[in-house]
């Protein structure tokens, strides 16, 4: 009977003769003339040293090549730079505006700095603007350049709505804004503002700004009325209890408004002028500020051959 599986059997002590090499050792090679290889210097040493300078090489040379494209671009970059700015080609022979009505052609080029002969591209369009809008009557201004000979400008006038009389007269815009001083050869067709100060304005100018839109809106609403056919408006006065007067009519003549709401007084100021022209009568002064009686106007009449009288009028709202 088998005591050990095959596989459990113990395996049999390696036996070799006396002088022999066990089977996992190698032995140390020998060469052709049958002595032992000593260890030598590894190939590859000097390659790896050349190998390394050549890179180093190539990176100089990378480098001194890039050096020398920039430096060819930024001499070309100023070659051609000189050349823009100096040449004839690139002079401005044609300045186009849009938008001047009171300003000629040639005042807009002079308030922008634009001369003959200019290179386009030494223009600076932002600095050209700025001057414009510095010209009291150029509200606003843009510039652009067209390549390669042509700039062109766009200005807003600014449009004058009313005379306002300080110390002396200075326009202003549609907004209640002052934007120049009146002068020799400005509009002189305009309603007048006046009852203001210039010690108001400095002291003041958010408030004098509202008494002026507040002027404004009132000469709007008298000429939407159909007043000024038969009347035209010619002046406000600003009163200082915050109320207005006015001054109109081709044979002038006085209306104290006082305080708003002004439409349904302006409607009463259409009826009794049509019924003063019916009745052939000429009216000096016409008092609406009477707070107590809204609804009654008391109105002075210029004389025929007689002296002025004076005369209450009532008239209802119905009319």
């Amino acid at each position: 009977m088998r005591l050990f599986r095959k596989s459990e059997r113990p395996s049999a002590p390696n036996r070799r003769r006396p002088g022999s090499t066990p089977g996992n050792v190698k032995r140390p090679s020998r060469g052709d003339d049958g002595s032992r290889n000593k260890k030598k210097d590894a190939p590859g040493a000097k390659k790896e040293g050349t190998g390394r300078g050549l890179q180093i090489a190539g990176t100089v040379l990378r480098f001194t090549v890039a050096v020398a494209v920039t430096g060819l671009t930024v001499w070309g970059g100023i070659s051609a730079y000189r050349h823009a700015t100096t040449s004839d080609y690139f002079e401005v022979r044609d300045v186009s505006i849009d938008g001047a009505q009171r300003l000629s052609d040639e005042d807009v080029e002079e308030a922008g700095g634009i001369e003959e002969g200019m290179n386009i591209f030494s223009l600076d369009v932002s600095n050209i603007a700025r001057k414009l809008k510095s010209h009291p009557w150029i509200c606003s201004a843009s510039v652009a350049k067209k390549l390669p000979r042509t700039l062109t400008m766009e200005i807003e006038e600014c449009k004058p709505e009313m005379i306002v009389l300080f110390d002396v007269p200075y326009l202003v815009d549609d907004s209640g804004g002052i934007f120049k001083r009146w002068t020799l050869g400005d509009p002189v067709s305009m309603t007048v503002l006046s009852g203001l100060d210039r010690e108001r304005l400095f002291t003041d100018e958010e408030g004098t700004r509202e008494v002026v839109k507040s002027a404004i809106s009132l000469a709007r609403r008298y000429r939407s009325s159909g007043l000024e056919r038969t009347a035209p408006l010619s002046e406000i006065h600003w009163e200082v209890d915050g109320g207005f007067s006015l001054t109109v009519g081709r044979d002038p003549f006085y209306i104290r408004f006082g305080k708003g709401p002004y439409r349904a007084k302006l409607k009463r100021l259409s009826t009794l002028l049509s019924r003063m022209r019916r009745d052939g009568e000429r009216p000096a002064i016409v008092f609406f500020d009477n707070e107590v009686r809204p609804d009654r106007v008391t109105v002075k009449v210029k004389p025929k051959s007689t002296p002025t009288k004076q005369a209450d009028v009532q008239i209802s709202s119905a009319n």
